[in-house]
């Protein structure tokens, strides 16, 4: 596995950490602009899920409406934390499961779906903690009210989104093929550098 394929469910679950509806909703975004997967001729659960749910026009409605409803609830405050059991848990599954989506796509099978949805579900554990934290401790320490960390924590979750569902795994490949054959030896690797 390349540095980018466990990057992307990895950044998918973070940003479903910080907002629990963005990284299904990125996937189902992704999915009608017609990215790498649509109109892709193959049969089974990930071809189907791609290809009819994610890409339906009225499941990436709801899932955006029900992101941007969670860009806005989030500043309220009446809004529970993030860290009770109820949403820690939602967050952790709904980042399992999107990263299990990303890691499925391309039909490549049921282990890099496992290891999409552990990648997305510890994601989405960082994201969730280290989000709340690091907007806590900036409240704090400045005369910023909350809100405006708020905001920069939503411009980073959907960055963090946006870099998972825009980059593929075959930057991996073209990264290593652009390194000078000395350097994709595996000998060479293992070489000191003294």
């Amino acid at each position: 596995m390349g540095a980018i394929t466990v990057l992307r469910p990895l950044a998918l679950g973070m940003a479903t950490g910080m907002r629990s509806q963005l990284g299904l909703a990125a996937l189902a975004v992704a999915m009608s602009r017609g990215g790498k997967k649509k109109g892709k001729k193959g049969r089974g659960f990930a071809t189907m899920v791609q290809g009819q749910v994610l890409s339906s026009p009225l499941v990436r409605k709801s899932l955006v409406a029900t992101a941007a409803t969670e860009l806005v609830a989030d500043k309220l405050p009446s809004t529970p934390s993030r860290l009770n059991r109820g949403p820690l848990l939602a967050r952790l599954a709904l980042g399992g499961l999107a990263g299990g989506l990303l890691g499925w796509s391309d039909d490549r099978g049921f282990g890099r779906a496992v290891a999409g949805a552990a990648l997305g579900a510890a994601g989405a554990g960082l994201g969730a903690f280290g989000g709340y934290h690091l907007r806590a401790a900036l409240d704090q320490r400045t005369n910023l009210p909350d809100r405006y960390w708020a905001v920069a924590e939503d411009i980073t979750a959907v960055g963090l989104a946006a870099f998972a569902v825009a980059v593929t795994d075959g930057s991996d490949t073209q990264q290593t093929e652009l390194l000078p054959a000395r350097l994709r030896d595996p000998e060479y690797a293992d070489a000191s550098w003294a």
